[in-house]
């Protein structure tokens, strides 16, 4: 195999794939991306055998062949190229050598590397019943939702996503237990009935770094596998959490008594000053909501108290009420409006944050902190 090719592509290429390398095992062949040249194509390959990767980049090719390197190294020797615009790969019996196309640079790289007869089968994006979404409307869907997803793998059926069809559109839900969060797309196009499936957090978050934020994207979707495929014909596909999500309209309160209206910014900057007292573990700070004002404060500890006093639009009885602050502030520093309100029943009751705009369909739940 011998191939030269523009060092930047090959580069970007090269640092997406090894978000799908095996990152468990140091000796299996799955830490390597397989590289196959094919007329003017490079093929570029990895997996973990839960999650897939498959793209090309035009090359020029000298001698057609294919062969597998480590993902991680190929990746290292890359960024050491510094102000190389182009790029000759070729092997040479069981070693990969990579070098500048200008002969005047003299420096070269040699990756140790294993058949690609060993490298695993893959998914391939053949007889998949694709359907297009936008892509800034995915990315907006994650961007809403992802910081409320379980970190905690005894709990794994939390531990992603939940996307499913609704009338009208799409929706994706995350919940950790203690919070929750929703938001939903109208699709101009008829999007087809597909199982409701609940995406790896893994997944998700590799998604929210190659996803470009215009254009469309492809999805299929089937009982335990999702597929996407992008404009410039990359395939990634992923296995999908096969325990079942919680039934999360229950969890979400309709009508409420109680409104607080706040200046987004105005909360954000309070938090961020009230935390700084926080030493317990369970980050609590207190909202004390009285008619045309919120005070914050944090408990008193022996280097003293954070009080912190802001203006809002609410005209009920005195309440206070003890949040996670990490959780109150996920949500709103993802909005993108300029007020916001709190929505609630009583001190000890279920927190529903919603931008105060009518062209946003999304929510937050937050559980306040019971007193002890």
């Amino acid at each position: 195999m011998k191939f030269m090719c523009d060092k930047e592509t090959f580069a970007k290429k090269i640092f997406n794939a090894n978000d799908f390398k095996n990152t468990k095992s140091s000796i299996s062949i799955t830490t390597n991306v397989f590289l196959k040249t094919t007329q003017d194509l490079l093929i570029i390959k990895t997996t973990d055998n839960n999650m897939g990767y498959i793209s090309s980049i035009p090359v020029i090719t000298v001698e057609e062949g294919e062969t597998t390197v480590s993902c991680n190294k190929l990746g290292d020797i890359l960024k050491a190229f510094n102000k190389v615009d182009n790029i000759i790969v070729e092997t040479n019996n069981e070693n990969l050598n990579i070098y500048p196309k200008d002969s005047k640079k003299h420096f070269n790289f040699e990756l140790k590397t294993i058949d690609a007869n060993e490298f695993p089968k893959m998914e391939s994006p053949d007889n998949k019943d694709f359907f297009k979404i936008s892509s800034l409307s995915f990315l907006e869907m994650i961007k809403h939702t992802q910081f409320a997803a379980s970190k905690d793998e005894s709990r794994h059926y939390l531990c992603g996503q939940f996307f499913q069809k609704i009338e009208g559109g799409i929706a994706m839900v995350a919940t950790d237990g203690k919070r929750l969060s929703f938001i939903k797309k109208r699709c101009e196009d008829t999007v087809p009935n597909f199982p409701s499936v609940t995406i790896p957090t893994k997944f998700i978050n590799i998604l929210s770094k190659i996803l470009e934020d215009s254009g469309e994207m492809e999805i299929a979707l089937e009982k335990n596998l999702i597929s996407i495929r992008l404009k410039d014909e990359t395939f990634l596909y992923s296995s999908l959490i096969e325990v079942g999500f919680p039934v999360y309209n229950r969890i979400i309160p309709q009508e409420q008594k109680y409104k607080c209206l706040l200046n987004l910014q105005d909360t954000i900057d309070a938090i961020n000053r009230v935390k700084l007292f926080v030493l317990d573990k369970s980050n609590r700070i207190f909202l004390n909501i009285l008619p045309n004002k919120l005070i914050l404060t944090s408990d008193i500890t022996e280097q003293g108290q954070a009080l912190e006093e802001i203006d809002c639009d609410y005209n009920g009885e005195e309440i206070t009420i003890a949040v996670n602050y990490n959780f109150f502030l996920d949500p709103l520093k993802n909005m993108d409006v300029e007020y916001f309100s709190i929505n609630f029943d009583g001190p000890n009751k279920t927190l529903k944050l919603l931008p105060e705009s009518n062209e946003k369909s999304y929510l937050h739940i937050v559980m306040p902190i019971q007193p002890k």
